[in-house]
């Protein structure tokens, strides 16, 4: 041992392990306890069960919606602004202009604006949110339809 006969070293290397040990614990449990209240349930990639839409919710308050192969020779990848309210549980998707028009002239003119303009359209809005494991289902607050998606 580091303090083979010394009493008095031992209690200080007991008491230095044990203070270290606690310290390290506390910080731990402080880390996961503010990122449970913080962290967004809804962060990562999630695919649509009945097509090919993905949407890709970031941390950063944007959300990319992408429909591979959905028109002929382009993919389709618009980044939408969205809020969450994660005491009542509401998803909302913002439309932003620019965005669609930057998402457009990506395709090189395989997407027209009205396509990508109705598309986004039938997105935007609000829905409540719901997630179990790694299924999240989007109900629309207004009609009442539901989106399921797994996440990848």
């Amino acid at each position: 041992m580091l303090a083979k006969n010394d009493e008095h070293k031992r209690s200080i290397l007991w008491r230095t392990t044990i203070s270290v040990s606690s310290v390290l614990i506390i910080v731990i449990a402080a880390f996961f306890f503010i990122k449970l209240f913080t962290d967004n349930p809804m962060e990562g990639k999630w695919a649509y069960e009945d097509s090919n839409l993905i949407i890709q919710v970031k941390n950063n308050g944007t959300a990319v919606i992408q429909w591979p192969d959905e028109f002929e020779g382009s993919d389709l990848s618009i980044e939408m602004q969205y809020d969450v309210n994660k005491d009542a549980k509401i998803f909302t998707l913002h439309k932003d202009e620019a965005a669609v028009k930057a998402a457009v002239e990506k395709s090189g003119g395989v997407v027209a604006d009205e396509q990508a303009d109705s598309v986004i359209s039938s997105l935007e809005g609000s829905y409540d949110y719901n997630i179990e494991r790694r299924q999240m289902t989007l109900t629309e607050r207004e009609y009442g339809e539901q989106m399921v998606f797994m996440k990848k």
